[in-house]
């Protein structure tokens, strides 16, 4: 999960209780895929940005692209600096900030946490909310007036008022629930952002299921559970600082993922979940599978290992550029071998870009929920249709539209590699011709697709100017380019447009020629 600590506050009465192309002929509308039938797919839960305080909820087929298919939570705009609470709710509550997502028997839950040591001194408060369809939900409660406990206490000098950050589902195989997360000293809730002491814990339930069946009618029922006593996660390489932890289970082993000292995410191993408080029955996989990132939320995919993880905005120290948000790489091996670490995108079904943060993404398998995934991307107007592949081409309204599909899924709103050319598929599926668009990943570029909605490369002439696309990448260029020709031409910043005739530049006054753009 990417975490990070969060400030909600729920009460419920006096307890401390308050996510190969091929050519398609046209064809009658599928029928709707049985629920066998539906391929394993991801979805993901992600808390929008500090000013828009919403956990939105995505899926993707191909993990680096995540579409919207609705809200879970959101926050009213506070008033005056007052705090903000999701509206209409029984008791005071807020969005998770932080979400983790599980299925678990038949229910979607999403969680998050907090302390309030003056109401329930020393202990640790969940807050859980359900759904059966994920448009649904009940709003976040712990379900309990007990709470959860910790074995021991955190070995910071505050121990008795420690801080909880980034609580985090954990389901094995069996069905067994976990939650894990970190306790001690958060150096942000005390104006030290850099001075954390946070050590990881592990509760486990001893039961979850929904406080009702319908959370559209009764969205306030409290989920039924029953928590155990948080154990303290003991590694075998002392820390002072270890926060963010999320489990990863296959072939009978678990995987921790944790990030120590503010910036290393390393990767442990370990056979027995009974023994997580004896450092010798953990072994290191990991030392460094990322630095500079938090959060970490590891799933296998498409038989690779995905690691997403939210960038962090101050590192590296005194040379970051204060941006974060959710970056994913990839590997063979949980060991080494970590490539990529692109950027996601988090879109809605008209191309508009989300911020995106703090959350968790998970592998849905089982076929129940796999249809009620699909159903919701369907509903949020996402087209599937089972077994297609390749472009298709139809008559809309007497004007030809050519369309593509991959594995069953339409592209929308996307750009894919078709025909030889990289193109780009409106949100009604469409293919674009003379369009500009902006791809958030690989670092953010402006490209441009032509009269046959191939992908513009090198020289462009459009909307009374000259423009140039990088020859590899596609991007549009601004600043200073020498041409292939040996130009030296300059794009405007804002725009991309070459200037021609004088114009002041790195602080000259510069004569570009008024028909060639070359630098005189």
């Amino acid at each position: 999960m990417l975490k990070q600590l969060q400030n909600l506050r729920g009460r419920v009465g006096r307890t401390c209780a308050a996510l190969a192309v091929a050519a398609l002929t046209v064809a009658a509308p599928a029928a709707p895929a049985l629920a066998e039938e539906y391929p394993d797919i991801l979805l993901a839960a992600f808390f929008n940005s500090e000013e828009d305080q919403t956990d939105t909820l995505y899926t993707s087929v191909d993990g680096q692209n995540f579409q919207s298919i609705g809200v879970a939570y959101q926050d009213a705009t506070p008033n005056d600096g007052a705090q903000a609470w999701i509206p209409n709710t029984p008791y005071n509550v807020a969005c998770l900030h932080d979400p983790s997502i599980i299925y678990h028997n038949g229910w979607f839950y999403m969680l998050s946490g907090y302390t309030d040591h003056r109401s329930c001194p020393g202990k640790f408060i969940p807050m859980i909310g359900y759904s059966k369809d994920l448009v649904n939900w009940a709003y976040p409660n712990s379900g309990s007036s007990s709470n959860v406990a910790l074995s021991e206490l955190p070995p910071t000098s505050n121990a008795s008022n420690f801080d909880i950050v980034a609580p985090e589902f954990f389901q094995t195989s069996n069905g067994d629930v976990y939650i894990t997360f970190s306790a001690g000293y958060y150096g942000a809730n005390h104006g030290q952002p850099q001075n954390d002491q946070m050590y990881p814990y592990i509760v486990k339930l001893d039961y979850l299921e929904p406080g009702t069946q319908n959370p559209e009618s009764n969205p306030g029922a409290q989920p039924r559970l029953n928590y155990g006593t948080a154990q303290r996660i003991n590694l075998p390489e002392g820390s002072t600082n270890r926060i963010d932890g999320s489990f990863y289970e296959e072939n009978g082993v678990y995987y921790y993922i944790i990030k120590n000292n503010g910036i290393t995410n390393e990767i442990w191993s370990i056979r027995d979940m009974n023994r997580v408080s004896d450092p010798s029955a953990w072994t290191k996989v990991c030392g460094n599978a990322l630095t500079g990132y938090e959060g970490p939320s590891l799933v296998k995919f498409q038989g690779q290992y995905w690691l997403y993880t939210d960038k962090l905005a101050d590192y590296p120290a005194g040379a970051s550029d204060g941006k974060t948000g959710t970056f994913v790489q990839r590997s063979n091996s949980l060991a080494s071998g970590w490539w990529g670490n692109d950027r996601i995108t988090t879109k809605n079904l008209d191309g508009r870009d989300i911020p995106n943060r703090h959350g968790t993404v998970i592998v849905v398998t089982d076929p129940a929920a796999k249809e009620v995934v699909w159903k919701a991307r369907e509903r949020a107007g996402y087209v599937y249709e089972a077994g297609k592949n390749g472009s298709e081409t139809r008559e809309v309204n007497g004007v030809t539209e050519r369309f593509f599909w991959e594995n069953g899924v339409m592209a929308q709103s996307k750009e894919a590699f078709v025909d030889g050319a990289w193109r780009w598929y409106d949100s009604d599926g469409t293919m674009a011709f003379n369009k500009d668009a902006y791809l958030p990943s690989s670092g953010g570029k402006w490209v441009r697709y032509n009269e046959n909605g191939e992908m513009i490369k090198g020289e462009d002439f459009r909307y009374g100017g000259w423009y140039y696309f990088d020859p590899i990448t596609g991007a549009m260029c601004k600043g200073w380019r020498t041409l292939p020709d040996g130009r030296q031409v300059y794009y405007d910043l804002v725009n991309g447009q070459m200037l021609h005739g004088w114009h002041v530049v790195d602080g000259q006054n510069i004569h570009f020629d008024e028909v060639t753009g070359a630098r005189r």
